[in-house]
């Protein structure tokens, strides 16, 4: 009984860490991880069994990316890629962010979310300050177009990775099931334009001026492009095809991230601060925290109140809005990490592997509704600050994104009762 307050004491610290937003989140969650093993509060939590505590198939496909993303971004990739979103713009303010928005959220669909943001947020910016517009209405369409592309894909955003590698699902399981949702959302968001972006034709001008930027000129080294790019798109088709080759995806992405180091003439050191080792050290901690709760029965009796729901179909409806809910409050990334074992219980007493769905796109959109509902809408609020000197409140990233995020949970709960329905 000690184990088990213990325990919850330090789930709960680390969900107080989070939501208070203090320095250090990653390395306080990472601490009270290492105080369960140091407290022997799970048999399992030892170093001999620390690979079947963290999971290191995440671990390993993050690290992969981000460094694969590191040397695609020293080609000057995403410049060039921003301005030409810019020039397909034509000088319409609409069309440019509509184009910007596409833009991010394909290339958040294959590559870290946060990074992708990173690098479009001084273009968004950009963009708003030459047609004299509030940069954060912009900011705040990025973002969503950002969590919104990563929910496409099984390596699109650290949820998705997470369900992927508990589940065993396929990388193209995840591209049939969720890709229709996510190209219907982003539709819809474009749609949010009308109402949230407005612009006069002369304030046009200065977009038109930025339009006629060459996005060659971005490009700084032209063969490490081409090579990388290469690597990265064998990456991707080896992803789809892992299951046939029999070959983890962590080691895939590893193996791409190593070829695009030696093509760059570049070793680990050259690219560790590109690297979002709070982000790796924060799912250690975390996956020790529940590994310890799930080990003392703690979600079981939160899985077994969920499975009173009787009805099949209504569980699928529960499961979009709760974690939806829950990701909207406690974040994303911890709230899949308390509904894995969850829905892994659910699955073992005969419920359909459909509940996989439903949390992705749960927890997919209602990282959306607030502004610690994703690493990356705390990224975007902070480089907003940074380059703009505005901010956007609870309040208002709430009110800009309710109606959208309300129309996408009522249109998720139909879309898993009909998959359900189908056998699909």
């Amino acid at each position: 009984m000690v184990k088990q307050i213990v325990a919850m004491f330090l789930f709960f610290l680390a969900y107080y860490v989070i939501l208070s937003r203090s320095r250090r989140t990653s390395v306080k969650v990472f601490l009270l991880g290492l105080i369960a093993a140091v407290l022997k509060l799970s048999e399992g939590l030892t170093t001999e069994n620390i690979s079947r505590v963290v999971d290191f198939n995440t671990i390993g496909l993050l690290l992969g990316m981000m460094i694969i993303v590191s040397v695609l971004k020293s080609t000057g990739f995403f410049q060039m890629a921003s301005v030409y979103a810019v020039r397909l713009g034509r000088g319409n303010l609409r069309r440019t962010v509509s184009m910007l928005a596409v833009f991010i959220a394909i290339l958040s669909a294959f590559l870290d979310n946060v990074t992708t943001l990173l690098i479009f947020a001084p273009i968004l910016f950009l963009v708003s300050d030459a047609a004299e517009v509030d940069p954060s209405k912009v900011l705040v369409l990025g973002v969503i177009a950002s969590n919104v592309g990563g929910m496409a894909t099984m390596i699109g955003d650290p949820p998705n990775i997470v369900i992927g590698n508990a589940s065993g699902l396929s990388f193209a399981s995840f591209i049939v099931h969720l890709a229709p949702m996510s190209f219907l959302m982003l539709l819809i968001s474009l749609r949010m334009l009308s109402s949230v972006v407005s612009v006069d034709r002369a304030s046009e001008a200065g977009l038109k001026r930025l339009a006629a930027t060459n996005p060659r000129e971005a490009i700084t080294d032209k063969k490490l492009l081409l090579r990388t790019a290469t690597i990265f798109v064998a990456t991707i088709c080896a992803f789809a095809f892992h299951e046939a080759l029999d070959i983890d995806m962590a080691f895939i992405a590893l193996l791409g991230a190593t070829l695009s180091l030696i093509v760059a003439n570049k070793s680990f050191e050259d690219v560790a601060k590109e690297i979002e080792w709070d982000t790796l050290f924060f799912f250690m901690g975390l996956f020790s925290l529940t590994h310890v709760m799930q080990e003392l029965g703690l979600l079981s009796g939160f899985a077994s109140l969920i499975s009173m729901v009787r009805s099949r179909s209504l569980l699928l409806v529960v499961l979009v809005w709760l974690s939806a809910v829950m990701g909207s409050l406690l974040s994303a990334v911890p709230t899949t990490v308390v509904l894995v074992p969850v829905v892994k219980y659910l699955i073992g007493l005969g419920y359909s592997t459909h509940l996989w769905w439903a949390i992705a796109l749960g927890v997919g959109l209602g990282a959306n509704l607030t502004p610690i509902g994703a690493a990356v809408n705390i990224v975007g609020i902070s480089l907003l600050k940074r380059f703009t000197g505005k901010s956007v409140s609870f309040r208002e990233f709430f009110q800009t994104s309710f109606a959208w995020v309300l129309t996408g949970l009522i249109i998720a709960s139909l879309y898993m009762v009909v998959m359900a329905f189908v056998g699909w």
